[in-house]
C-alpha cells in the first residue's frame, strides 16, 4: 500500500514538475556537453519564434551572433573551470523571424551529468528602457555641466544625487566622488550657514526661494536659488561678490557711489523708510520717462503696479537679506512693463533705505511667448495647431450642456493641390491664410479653428440644436469657401469636402471624434467634393471594406488576378472600328469582379498603379499585336497612364522596352494622360512628352476641359488627340446649344491639328449630331460595351466578315 502510494506520489510530482516546466513564462533548456539542445519548454516558441522539437538537437550558436558566440565560448569555459552557475548575462539572441532581441540568461553547469541547465527571458524593452534613461541621464547631465552657475541636488535624505563641476569645485571636491553621500558630510561648513535653514524651510514647506549669503570658507557672496519637490532639493547659486563690493563702495565712497549708480545696466531706485524716493539713476529715467526732479517728488508705489510690500518682505530685509521679486512696474506713460527688481536695505548716517535694482524683462517674456506660441500655432495661418487643438476641443467637450451637442468638422480643401502647381507655393500660402480668414468669421467666439497641416483644418463648436445646426453650420463654411479668391489677379474657387461628427452620438472622446469627422470627411470627398458629410456608423464599417481591399490588391498582380477589357473606338466617317481603349477589370477570388472605381483610387494612394500600370501597358500591347497579326490590319490600343507612372523617371524607357518586345508599331498606341497629371510637374512633364513623341507614341489628353488647366497647356506639351467627356453633350443652356458647344470644341481641336475623341456615346441622336459636328471618333454603349478579349476578336472577325 505505501509502495502504491509513493509510486502515485512521484508520478503526481512528475506531473506538476512538468506542468511547472512547460507553463513557464521563462524559456528553460537543457543542453548537452557540446551545446547542443536536448529539451526546451512551450515559452521557446513565445520567445524565439521557434517550437520547441525545431531547435532539439542544434547548437544555441545557430541562434547568436559572431560577437555573442565568442562571449558564450568564454562562459562555456569559466563553467567547465568551476564557476557552475552565472546568472543574469544579457546578449543578443536571433529569433526565427530574423528579429534579435535581448535575452537574460541564467545558467548552471552539472559536471555529474555533463548537462547545462539554462532559463531565459526577454529583456529587450527594459535594455532598450534602460538605453532610453542612460541616454536622458547623459543629456541632462552635460545641460547641467553647461549652465553658469554651480548646482546640487539633494534627496529627501539629505543625500547628494547629483552635482556639477562648479559645485564641486566651490568646496573643494571631486562631483562625481561624492554622489550618495550627505551634504552635511560634504560640506559641513554648512552647519554654521544661514543657507541650512533656508534648504531645510524649502524642503519642509516646499516653496521655492532665493537669498544671497556670505560663504565664510570662501570669502566670497553668493546668490542661491533653491527650488523643492517630491524627490528633494535642487539648488543654483553663484558668486555675487562683484555686486556686494560695489555695494560696499557706494557707502564708502559717494563718488563712486554716483558713477556705479549711473552707469548701472539696470533700473536702481533708492527710497528712504517710508518708501520715498531719495534718488534714481540715469537708466531708470530712461526706462520711467521720469527726470530724476520728478522722481524726488514720488514714491515707491507710484512706480509700483500692484506691488504689495508684505510683512514677510519686511522681516526679510531687516535681517539684511536681499529679496528677489518678480512684479510690474508703472512707466510716466502708464504703460506696464514686467520687471525682476532686487529688493536690499541698507543704512547710511543711521538712517535707513531701500535700494531697488530694476530689469525690464519684456523682451525676455515676448520670447517665452513667442516660443509658446511657435509651440501651440501654425506658423502661417496663426490658428491653433494640432498640439493646441486636443487641449481646446476637450475643453468644449467638458463644458458641453447635457442636452446640448458639440461638432467636430474635419474640412480639406478640394483643389490646393492645383492651385499650388498652376501658381506655385507662395500664393498657396497667401490661398491658405484667406481661407483660415474667412473660417474665423465664420464660427462663434467660443469655437476651436486649428490648421493640422497643409489642407486640412479643423472646426469644433458647441450646437444647441445638434445636427441641424451643425449641418448649418457646415454648409455656412462650404459658402464662404466657395466665394472667389483672388490669387495672382486671377479668380479662384477652391471649394472643401467637410466631414462632421457630433459629441456624444458618435464618440464620447476627443480622439474618436477626431476620427469619425475624418472618415466623414473623406466620404465627402470620394462622393463628389464641396459637400458635407456627417458621420454613420456604416461609414467605419466602409473604411475597413477599404482596408481589406488594399490588403488584397497587394498581391493581385502576382497572382494573375487582373484582366483587361476593350471598348472599341469608331471612326465617324467610316462607321468602322479602328482602335479600342484597354480598361483593366480584377477577378477576385473571392469577391468576383471588381471595378476599377472601386479600386484604381486605392491602387493611385498606396503607389500600385506603378506596378499594375506596366501591367496594362504591356498586356494590351501584346494582345493588341496578336489582334493585329490575326487580322492582318492595323489596331491602334488606347492605354491610361496615372500621374505616379508619368513621374517615374524610368516611364520611357518602359514604353520604349514594351514596344520593342511586342513588336508594336509605335504609332498604333496611344496613351491616355488626365489633365492632373500633365500639370503635375510642368517642366519634367513637358520634357518627357516630347521623348515620347519621339518614339511616334500617340497622346491624349483624357477628360480635356473638366480639370483645372484648360488651354494653357496645350501649345506646351506634344498632344495629338484630345477626348471630349459626356459632360459635354449636356452643355445646353440659354446662351449656346449643345451642338454649337460641340462644333466649337472640335473646330478648336482640329485648328490645333488635334483629333478628337468622344467619349459616354449612347445614343443614335448623340451620334448623328457628333457626325454634323466633323467629330473625328467616338465610343461608348451606343457601339459596344467593354469586351473581354474573346468578345472582341468575335467583334472584329464580324466586322471583317461584313466589310467591302
Amino acid at each position: 500500500m505505501n509502495h502504491t502510494t509513493t509510486t502515485a506520489d512521484l508520478a503526481r510530482l512528475a506531473e506538476e514538475n512538468t506542468a511547472l516546466l512547460e507553463n513557464s513564462l521563462d524559456l528553460i533548456a537543457l543542453i548537452d556537453a557540446d551545446g547542443r539542445f536536448l529539451r526546451l519548454n512551450a515559452a521557446t516558441y513565445e520567445i524565439l519564434g521557434y517550437r520547441p522539437e525545431e531547435l532539439v538537437g542544434r547548437h544555441y550558436n545557430e541562434l547568436l551572433g559572431e560577437q555573442e558566440r565568442a562571449s558564450f565560448q568564454t562562459l562555456r569555459s569559466e563553467l567547465r573551470a568551476g564557476v557552475s552557475i552565472r546568472r543574469d548575462l544579457e546578449h543578443r539572441w536571433m529569433r526565427k523571424d530574423g528579429r534579435v532581441i535581448m535575452m537574460s540568461v541564467s545558467v548552471r553547469w552539472c559536471a555529474l551529468s555533463q548537462v547545462t541547465y539554462a532559463t531565459a527571458r526577454d529583456v529587450t524593452e527594459q535594455h532598450a528602457a534602460r538605453a532610453a534613461l542612460d541616454k536622458s541621464q547623459q543629456q541632462l547631465h552635460i545641460m547641467l555641466e553647461s549652465i553658469g552657475d554651480a548646482f546640487f541636488a539633494v534627496d529627501r535624505a539629505w543625500r547628494i544625487t547629483f552635482a556639477n563641476r562648479k559645485a564641486g569645485n566651490f568646496v573643494n571636491v571631486d562631483a562625481a566622488q561624492v554622489i550618495g553621500k550627505n551634504l552635511l558630510e560634504v560640506a559641513p561648513d554648512l552647519h554654521d550657514s544661514p543657507s541650512l535653514g533656508y534648504y531645510r524651510q524649502a524642503m519642509e514647506t516646499g516653496q521655492a526661494c532665493a537669498f544671497e549669503t556670505y560663504w565664510q570658507p570662501s570669502g566670497v557672496w553668493v546668490e542661491v536659488h533653491a527650488y523643492p519637490s517630491e524627490d528633494g532639493l535642487s539648488v543654483y547659486f553663484h558668486d555675487i561678490s562683484f555686486k556686494h563690493q560695489a555695494q560696499q563702495a557706494l557707502r564708502k565712497s559717494e563718488q563712486r557711489f554716483r558713477s556705479l549708480f549711473q552707469q548701472a545696466a539696470d533700473s536702481i531706485v533708492i527710497a528712504d523708510r517710508d518708501l520715498f524716493i531719495v534718488a534714481a539713476n540715469g537708466r531708470a529715467c530712461s526706462n520711467f520717462g521720469y527726470t530724476e526732479e520728478e522722481f524726488l517728488r514720488l514714491r515707491m508705489p507710484d512706480i509700483d503696479s500692484g506691488q504689495a510690500y508684505s510683512a514677510e518682505l519686511a522681516m526679510a530685509l531687516e535681517d539684511d537679506q536681499t529679496q528677489l521679486v518678480r512684479t510690474s512696474k508703472q512707466r510716466k506713460d502708464g504703460s506696464i512693463f514686467p520687471a525682476d527688481v532686487h529688493i536690499s536695505r541698507f543704512e547710511d548716517g543711521g538712517r535707513e533705505y531701500f535700494q531697488a535694482i530694476i530689469r525690464d524683462v519684456t523682451e525676455r517674456e515676448e520670447t517665452q511667448n513667442r516660443l509658446r506660441e511657435l509651440a501651440t500655432h501654425d506658423t502661417l495661418t496663426g490658428l491653433p495647431n494640432r498640439a493646441l487643438l486636443g487641449e481646446r476641443v476637450q475643453r468644449l467637450l467638458d463644458t458641453c450642456p447635457r442636452e446640448a451637442a458639440v461638432a467636430t468638422m474635419f474640412l480639406d480643401l478640394d483643389r490646393f493641390k492645383e492651385v499650388n502647381d498652376s501658381f506655385g507655393h507662395e500664393f498657396g500660402d497667401v490661398l491658405l491664410c484667406e481661407v483660415a480668414a474667412r473660417l474665423r468669421r465664420a464660427i462663434g467666439p467660443g469655437d476651436v479653428i486649428a490648421r493640422l497641416g497643409g489642407d486640412e483644418f479643423v472646426i469644433a463648436a458647441h450646437c444647441a440644436s445638434g445636427r441641424g445646426a451643425a449641418g448649418s453650420l457646415g454648409e455656412q463654411l462650404l459658402d464662404v469657401l466657395t466665394a472667389p479668391i483672388k490669387i495672382a489677379g486671377q479668380d479662384v474657387i477652391i471649394g472643401a469636402s467637410i466631414g462632421i461628427s457630433l459629441f456624444p452620438f458618435d464618440g464620447e472622446t476627443k480622439e474618436q471624434l477626431f476620427q469619425a469627422a475624418d472618415t466623414a470627411m473623406y466620404r465627402a470627398k470620394a462622393g463628389g467634393r464641396n459637400r458635407c458629410r456627417f458621420f454613420e456608423p456604416e461609414m467605419a464599417f466602409a473604411t475597413r471594406e477599404r482596408m481589406a481591399l488594399e490588403t488584397s490588391l497587394r498581391p493581385a498582380l502576382a497572382r494573375g488576378e487582373f484582366t483587361l477589357h476593350y471598348q472599341p473606338r469608331i471612326d465617324l466617317r467610316s462607321m468602322a472600328i479602328v482602335g479600342m481603349e484597354a480598361l483593366i477589370r480584377w477577378n477576385h477570388p473571392e469577391r468576383g469582379m471588381v471595378w476599377p472605381a472601386q479600386f484604381i483610387p486605392i491602387a493611385e494612394e498606396t503607389g500600385l498603379i506603378a506596378p499594375i500600370g506596366r501591367w496594362v501597358l504591356h498586356e494590351a500591347c501584346m494582345q493588341t499585336r496578336r489582334l493585329m497579326t490575326e487580322f492582318g490590319r492595323e489596331i491602334c490600343v488606347s492605354v491610361n497612364v496615372s500621374a505616379r507612372q508619368l513621374a517615374h523617371g524610368s516611364f520611357v524607357d518602359e514604353v520604349r522596352q514594351t514596344l520593342d518586345e511586342s513588336g508594336m508599331p509605335p504609332h498604333c498606341l496611344e496613351l491616355e494622360l488626365t489633365e492632373s497629371a500633365l500639370i503635375a510637374d510642368i517642366e519634367r512633364t513637358a520634357l518627357m512628352l516630347r521623348e515620347l513623341h519621339q518614339l511616334g507614341v500617340k497622346l491624349a489628353v483624357d477628360d480635356f476641359g473638366t480639370g483645372y488647366s484648360g488651354l494653357t497647356y496645350l501649345r506646351r506639351f506634344p498632344i495629338d488627340v484630345l477626348k471630349l467627356d459626356r459632360s459635354f453633350m449636356l452643355q445646353d443652356g440659354a446662351g449656346i446649344s449643345t451642338f454649337d458647344f460641340v462644333k466649337a470644341f472640335v473646330d478648336m481641336a482640329h485648328a490645333l491639328k488635334l483629333a478628337v475623341v468622344a467619349e459616354g456615346v449612347e445614343t443614335a441622336d448623340v451620334v448623328a449630331f457628333l457626325r454634323a459636328a466633323a467629330c473625328d471618333e467616338a465610343q461608348g454603349y451606343h457601339f459596344a460595351r467593354p469586351l473581354t478579349l474573346a468578345a472582341l476578336r468575335e467583334r472584329l472577325a464580324a466586322d471583317a466578315s461584313s466589310g467591302p
